[in-house]
C-alpha cells in the first residue's frame, strides 16, 4: 500500500494544479531519423479532397511515423493540423472531446474557444450539442484543418464513436480527419466511401520497397547492406517496418554479411513470436542495467526521467533514455524539448508481457510509485489512474479527496463522478471530505435523487460516531442539502435550510455563504419577501466570488431576478437577467449552461412583451443545452416559450415533440412543476387544435398529480398549482362548462393574488375574464379584465391576452368602448393591444400560408433543395457548383437564399432543417443510401 507519509508529503501543497490534459499528446512522437514515404504520402494526398482518411494496419507498420511525415507535409504549405495520441485512459467522451477541442484551439490559434467553453459545463452539456458548436466555428473560419487522431481504435464508446460520426457526417468541406488503427474503426464508414469522401490506407501501402529498405538500413539504422541482403530482409519482414527495425537491431553488432541470412531466416518469424525474437536476437545484446530500467518502466504510457528514477529508485534514468533512444531501441520522443518519452506499442505491449511473466509481484508496487510522483505534481489524472492499476483504493481515494472541489470549482463534476464510481465503498466510507465532495458533484450535475442518498448516508455516519465533523463541515453540509431542496423545487424547505446556513455564520465570499444565500434567496423569492431578497442580493453582491463555479455562480445571480420574477416586476427582472446573461457570456461564450439559465428566464419575459425577435434570439442554439443542463426554473420557462413559439409558426407536431422532450427530462429529475407545465401547455395546445379526446387525457393524468385543493403554505407549489388548475379550467372551457371554468378561476385567481404573485394572478384573471365571458356575465368578465390590465399596464403584458384568441379580442373591443368605466386602465395600452390582437390574426394566416408551404417544399425553389440535397451528402461548396457546372460563388448565393428561407446560420442546421421538412432527394441521387 501507499505509505501514509508518502501520502501526507504529496498533500502537504494545497491541490491548485487542475489540468486534466497531458499536454504531450497533443504532438506526434519525434524520430531522429525519417525514411521518406513518397508512396503512401502520395495516397495520403487524396485526403487533401475528402472528408475521412483511415490508416489501418496491424502494430508495428509506421502507422503514426507515416501520419507525423504527412502532419509536416501540410504544415509545410500552410494547412493547419490537429493531433492527438490516444490511448485506453480517453474512451471517456468527456475526456476525449477535451484532447481533441484543446487540440484544434492550438492548432489554429483560436478556432473552438466556444465549444471549448462549453465543456466547462461537461456535466451537462451532451457531446453532439459541444460538436455541433465545434463544426460552426469551424465552418465560420473557413481554415483549412486536418484532424489526426491517432490509434483511434483503442476507444470503444458508443458515444464517442456516434459523436465522431456526426462530427463528419455535418462537417464543412474545409475539415479532414485522418484515424490511424490497428482495426477497421467501429464507424459507418460505407457512409463515406459511397460518397467519395473516404481515403484508405492499408498495411500493403505501409510495407517498405526496396528503396526505402535501402534508407531505412542507410540513414535510420546506420548499417550499409549490400543489395541482396536488403532484399533478402525486405522479402523476409514483407516490408514490415518493424520486422526491419529487429532485423537492424541485430545485425547492430555483426560486421559478416552472410548474418544478414541468418537474421533474415530468424525477423520472417518474428511476428508469429515476438517476444521469442526480441528475448533471442534483441534484449541479450542490451546491457542489464538497461534490462532493468525497460522492464520498472513499463507500466507508464510516457516518461520522464524524474518519474523514471522514481520507479528504479536510481538517478540514471536520463542516461537510459538517450541510450534507448540512441540505440533506436522502440522509443520515441513525444515532446519538441526531449523532455518525455514513449515506447513503440508493440515494444509496450512486450515489456508490460515481460514484467508479468518475470515479476508479476512489482507490477502494483510500480504503480504506486507512479501514482506518488505525479500526485506530488498535482498530475490528478495520472496519480489516481496509477493508483486504481495498483489496486491501491486508498491511495486513489485519497488523491480524488485531495482534489475533487477543484475540479467541481471549475465546473468538471464528471470526472469527479467517474472517479469516485471507480472506488470501492471502504476506500471512500471514512472520508468525510471526498464524500461531501461527491455529494457537490451529484447535486450540481443536478442528479439531486442520488445526492440525497449520499448526503443522508454522510450524517447517518456522523450520528453514529462513524465520521468525525466539525462546525465548517456540519455547515457545508447544510449549504448541500439547501442547495439538494433548491434544485429540487422544495422552497419552503430551501428557505429553511438557507436561513440556518446564514445563521451559522459561514466565511464570507466563501462558496457556503454563496450557496446559502442563492438558496435562501430562492425559498424568499416564493414566499413573497421580495425586499429581503432586494437586501440579501445587495450583500451578495458586495462579496467576493471565490472559487465558486461559473453555473453556480449564475444561478446565484439569477435567483435574485427570480424574486422580482416571481413578484411581477417584469422590467425589473428583465433587467437582472440581461446583466446575468451578458456576465455569463463574457465569462463562457454564448453557449452554455450558465447562458442558457438567463435565456430561460428571458424567454418568458421577451415571449410575455410579444418581443419575438428577442424570444428567438435568447433561444438561438441553446435548445438542447436548455434541456440538458438548465435548473428547472429557465427550463420551464423556455421549453413552454419555444414550444408556443412553433406553434404559431405552424409547427404543431414540433411543439409537441418540445414538450415530450421536457416531459422526459421533467421525469428522470422528479420535476413536478415542469411534468405540469408540459401537461398544460399540451392541454393548451390540443384544445387549439381541437383535439378534446387528447386534451381530456392529459387532464385526467394531471388531476393526479395535482389535487385541486389549494396549498396551505406559499412557496413554489403555489405555481405548480395555479397551473394545473388553469388547465382544468380550459378543458372545462372546452367542455362547454363555463360557469364551472369561471368559478374554479376565481379560487385561483384569489390564491395567487393573496401570496402577491402578480403576473400569476394577472394570469388567472384574464382565464377568468374569458371564462365569465362565456358564461354570459358581460360586465363582470370587464371587472375582473380590468384588474389584469391595471397590472398589465406596468408590466407590458401583451402574449397573456391575445392568447386567449377571439373571446379575448373581443372584450378588449368593449374595453376600449366603455373606457369611461374604467379610468384605472389606459386607454393608450388598451389601444395597443387592440393593434396587436389586429397583428397577431395577421400573422397567424401568413404562419398558416408558410406552414402549408413547408410541408410541401420548404418553401424552397428546385434548385435550393437540389442544392441543400448535395449539402446533406457531404461536397463542398466547389464540389457542389462542378456537379451542377456552376460558379461557387453561386452556390454561396443559393446557400445564402437557403439559410433566410429556413431562419438558420449554418449549413448543419440548414441540413436538419431540411430533413425536418421532408424535403424532395435530388433526382440525380435516387436510391443512394
Amino acid at each position: 500500500m501507499t505509505s501514509r507519509k508518502s501520502r501526507q508529503a504529496a498533500l502537504s501543497v494545497e491541490a491548485d494544479a487542475i489540468d486534466v490534459l497531458v499536454r504531450t499528446k497533443l504532438v506526434p512522437a519525434l524520430a531522429r531519423e525519417l525514411v521518406p514515404r513518397s508512396i503512401p504520402i502520395g495516397r495520403l494526398r487524396r485526403g487533401l479532397e475528402r472528408r475521412l482518411t483511415v490508416v489501418s494496419a496491424p502494430a508495428g507498420y509506421g502507422k503514426t511515423t507515416l501520419l507525423a511525415e504527412w502532419r509536416n507535409v501540410l504544415l509545410s504549405t500552410g494547412v493547419k493540423v490537429a493531433w492527438v495520441s490516444l490511448d485506453l485512459d480517453d474512451d471517456n467522451p468527456s475526456i476525449f472531446s477535451s484532447y481533441l477541442i484543446e487540440s484544434i484551439v492550438g492548432a489554429t490559434g483560436g478556432i473552438g474557444s466556444r465549444a471549448q467553453r462549453l465543456l466547462r459545463d461537461r456535466a451537462l452539456i451532451p457531446l453532439k450539442v459541444v460538436f455541433d458548436e465545434l463544426l460552426n466555428e469551424l465552418d465560420a473560419a473557413g481554415v483549412e484543418l486536418f484532424v489526426m487522431l491517432d490509434d483511434f481504435d483503442r476507444l470503444a464508446s458508443p458515444v464517442i464513436h456516434d459523436a465522431v460520426f456526426g462530427l463528419l457526417r455535418y462537417a464543412p468541406s474545409n475539415l479532414h480527419v485522418v484515424l490511424s488503427c490497428r482495426a477497421t474503426p467501429a464507424l459507418p464508414l460505407s457512409h463515406f466511401e459511397s460518397r467519395d469522401q473516404l481515403v484508405r490506407v492499408d498495411a500493403d501501402d505501409l510495407r517498405f520497397d526496396e528503396q526505402e529498405t535501402r534508407a531505412f538500413f542507410d540513414r535510420v539504422a546506420g548499417k550499409a547492406l549490400d543489395a541482396a541482403s536488403l532484399e533478402r530482409l525486405r522479402a523476409a519482414t514483407e516490408g514490415w517496418v518493424s520486422g526491419l527495425q529487429l532485423a537492424a537491431l541485430a545485425l547492430r553488432d555483426e560486421s559478416d554479411e552472410n548474418d544478414a541470412a541468418r537474421v533474415a531466416e530468424q525477423v520472417g518469424n518474428a511476428r508469429a513470436g515476438i517476444a521469442t525474437y526480441l528475448n533471442e536476437n534483441v534484449m541479450t545484446h542490451v546491457p542489464d542495467a538497461i534490462r532493468h530500467f525497460l522492464l520498472c518502466t513499463a507500466v507508464l504510457d510516457r516518461m520522464t526521467p524524474p518519474l523514471c528514477d522514481a520507479l528504479t529508485g536510481a538517478r540514471d534514468g536520463a542516461d537510459c533514455l538517450e541510450w534507448l533512444s540512441v540505440h533506436n531501441l522502440f522509443i520515441k520522443s513525444i515532446d519538441g524539448g526531449r523532455e518525455w518519452y514513449r515506447y513503440h506499442a508493440l515494444f509496450s505491449q512486450y515489456l508490460r508481457e515481460e514484467l508479468a511473466l518475470r515479476q508479476p509481484w512489482a507490477i502494483a508496487a510500480l504503480h504506486r510509485r507512479a501514482s506518488e510522483w505525479h500526485a506530488g505534481r498535482h498530475q490528478w489524472p495520472d496519480a489516481v489512474r496509477h493508483a486504481l492499476a495498483a489496486g491501491d483504493f486508498d491511495a486513489a481515494a485519497a488523491w480524488v479527496e485531495a482534489c475533487a472541489m477543484k475540479f467541481i470549482a471549475a465546473s468538471d463534476v464528471r470526472t469527479v463522478l467517474d472517479w469516485v464510481s471507480r472506488l470501492p465503498d471502504h476506500a471512500s466510507k471514512g472520508r468525510l471530505r471526498l464524500r461531501v465532495a461527491h455529494a457537490w458533484a451529484l447535486a450540481l450535475a443536478m442528479q439531486t435523487v442520488d445526492a440525497r442518498h449520499a448526503l443522508e448516508a454522510i450524517e447517518a455516519d456522523i450520528g453514529a460516531g462513524r465520521l468525525g465533523t466539525d462546525d465548517v463541515t456540519a455547515t457545508e453540509l447544510l449549504a448541500v442539502r439547501s442547495l439538494i431542496a433548491a434544485l429540487s423545487d422544495r422552497s419552503a424547505e430551501s428557505l429553511h435550510l438557507g436561513e440556518r446556513v446564514m445563521a451559522a455564520g459561514p466565511k464570507p465570499g466563501s462558496w457556503i455563504e454563496q450557496i446559502g444565500q442563492t438558496t435562501l434567496i430562492f425559498g424568499l423569492s416564493y414566499a413573497g419577501r421580495i425586499d429581503d431578497v432586494l437586501a440579501l442580493r445587495a450583500r451578495a453582491e458586495r462579496a467576493a466570488q471565490g472559487d465558486v463555479p461559473l453555473y453556480a455562480n449564475v444561478y446565484r445571480r439569477n435567483m435574485s431576478g427570480l424574486a422580482e420574477f416571481v413578484a411581477g416586476r417584469l422590467h425589473d427582472a428583465s433587467k437582472t437577467f440581461e446583466a446575468a446573461l451578458q456576465s455569463a457570456e463574457r465569462a463562457a461564450g454564448r453557449l452554455s449552461a450558465a447562458t442558457a439559465l438567463s435565456a430561460g428566464y428571458l424567454s418568458s419575459i421577451y415571449y410575455e412583451w410579444n418581443d419575438l425577435a428577442k424570444v428567438r434570439e435568447a433561444q438561438r442554439e441553446r435548445f438542447q443545452i436548455a434541456m440538458q443542463a438548465c435548473s428547472l426554473g429557465p427550463l420551464q420557462r423556455f421549453m413552454q416559450t419555444a414550444a408556443l413559439l412553433a406553434f404559431d409558426a405552424g409547427q404543431a407536431v414540433r411543439a409537441h415533440e418540445i414538450l415530450d422532450e421536457a416531459d422526459h427530462v421533467a421525469c428522470g429529475r422528479q420535476w413536478l412543476r415542469l411534468r405540469v407545465a408540459c401537461m398544460a401547455t399540451g392541454i393548451r395546445l390540443y384544445l387549439k387544435e381541437g383535439n378534446l379526446t387528447r386534451a381530456n387525457r392529459l387532464g385526467h393524468a394531471l388531476a393526479s398529480l395535482v389535487p385541486a385543493a389549494p396549498p396551505d403554505a406559499v412557496s413554489s407549489y403555489v405555481e405548480t398549482w395555479q397551473i394545473a388548475q388553469s388547465a382544468q379550467a380550459r378543458l372545462l372551457l372546452g367542455d362547454q362548462r363555463e360557469h364551472d371554468a369561471a368559478s374554479l378561476m376565481a379560487a385561483v385567481h384569489e390564491q395567487v393574488a393573496a401570496r402577491g404573485f402578480d403576473w400569476l394572478a394577472a394570469q388567472a384573471a384574464t382565464l377568468r375574464a374569458a371564462a365569465l365571458e362565456q358564461a354570459g356575465h358581460a360586465d363582470a368578465a370587464l371587472d375582473v379584465l380590468a384588474q389584469a390590465l391595471e397590472y398589465g399596464q406596468r408590466n407590458g403584458l401583451v402574449r397573456t391576452f391575445i392568447d386567449e384568441g377571439a373571446v379575448l379580442e373581443r372584450l378588449i373591443a368593449r374595453m376600449q368602448a366603455q373606457a369611461e368605466r374604467f379610468p384605472q386602465v389606459s386607454a393608450w395600452y388598451v389601444r395597443e393591444l387592440a393593434q396587436a390582437f389586429d397583428a397577431h390574426r395577421k400573422s397567424a394566416g401568413v404562419q398558416a400560408a408558410r406552414s402549408e408551404t413547408a410541408q410541401t417544399a420548404g418553401n424552397l425553389s428546385a434548385r435550393e433543395v437540389e442544392i441543400l440535397d448535395y449539402v446533406a451528402r457531404g461536397l463542398s461548396n466547389k464540389e457542389i457548383a462542378r456537379a451542377l457546372r456552376v460558379a461557387p460563388e453561386t452556390i454561396k448565393w443559393h446557400l445564402k437564399n437557403i439559410f433566410e428561407k429556413l431562419n438558420v446560420t449554418s449549413r448543419i442546421q440548414a441540413v436538419r432543417s431540411g430533413l425536418a421538412l421532408d424535403l424532395p432527394r435530388s433526382r440525380m441521387h435516387d436510391g443512394d443510401a
